[in-house]
């Protein structure tokens, strides 16, 4: 802003005051900084810092038990027999919690008997604050987990008015809160974005626990009714005039998993709802929900 005249240096006008930063520009003494139930970030965080203030109270992370149901189930690595699977969950959810910034403790494959599943359920509800379960939900499924549940505590419900996630179990196991998860694994991580996530968050002392979707044009029909909320592995595109909109996954099982890594979100159909191609749909963003 100045430049060499012949011997001389110009610069420009300059006023009292230009170029300081007033002491109390940003916040004043008494001013509300940040509300309870605020979640923390970086921002956050350094605003503490620039207001000089060392410690604040937070809540500790929960303690959270991790459990898969199922005779069926081997690790990743092992041989399969006929009629067996990998545990794709133990993985996919362990990852969900950490992001969450919960502790996740890992207590493996529950055996499909009452005994087992009682033990584990009990042991888990000695230790931890939560507990989280994948499989054995199902309708038509052997019972020995339901029953150890009631024996052990309160079952409040067993199903819920959403695809994928309709087999989504909720209980009291020895006065901690148990939930229990879809086994197929699309339907699995659904759920625990859907109903986990804001539980997790919420249980954690944070207000906002839902994320804001996107309303955003369809980029498909969607003419079949369903009774239940659906939630559709989806991804935004831009079309040549710039236009966002939304495209769906040809394959929307609940047992696949290669829809949502394709997809960078969920688009929300509502229950008897149809949709034609560009009218608006609600937009979950995996960036919100992940976080």
């Amino acid at each position: 802003r100045c430049r060499i005249d012949g011997e001389r240096v110009w610069f420009p006008p300059v006023s009292a005051g230009d170029h300081v930063r007033k002491e109390g520009e940003e916040v004043r003494r008494g001013d509300l900084l940040l509300q309870t139930g605020k979640r923390l970030r970086a921002q956050e965080v350094g605003l503490l810092a620039g207001a000089g203030i060392a410690r604040v109270e937070v809540y500790r992370p929960l303690q959270v038990c991790l459990l898969s149901s199922g005779n069926e189930l081997r690790e990743p690595g092992d041989p399969l027999a006929p009629g067996q699977i990998y545990n794709s969950n133990r993985y996919c959810l362990a990852a969900l919690l950490s992001g969450w910034g919960v502790e996740v403790h890992d207590y493996g494959v529950m055996a499909d008997e009452l005994a087992a599943s009682r033990h584990a359920l009990s042991l888990a509800s000695s230790e931890c604050d939560l507990l989280l379960s994948s499989g054995g939900v199902s309708v038509g499924e052997e019972d020995h987990l339901k029953q150890a549940i009631e024996e052990l505590g309160s079952l409040d419900f067993w199903r819920l008015a959403i695809q994928p996630g309709k087999p989504l179990a909720f209980a009291e196991v020895a006065g901690k809160p148990w939930i229990g998860m879809p086994g197929n694994p699309s339907a699995a991580l659904i759920t625990a974005l859907v109903v986990v996530r804001p539980f997790l968050l919420r249980a954690q002392g944070v207000k906002d626990v839902l994320p804001v979707p996107l309303a955003v044009p369809a980029g498909f029909d969607w003419l079949q009714r369903n009774k239940r909320r659906q939630y559709l592995r989806a991804r935004l595109t831009s079309g040549a005039d710039g236009q966002l909109s939304v495209e769906l996954h040809p394959q929307q099982s609940s047992a696949m998993l290669t829809a949502a890594c394709w997809a960078d979100g969920l688009a929300v159909i509502e229950r008897e709802q149809q949709v034609l191609k560009h009218d608006n749909v609600m937009f979950l963003s995996f960036a919100d929900l992940m976080h």
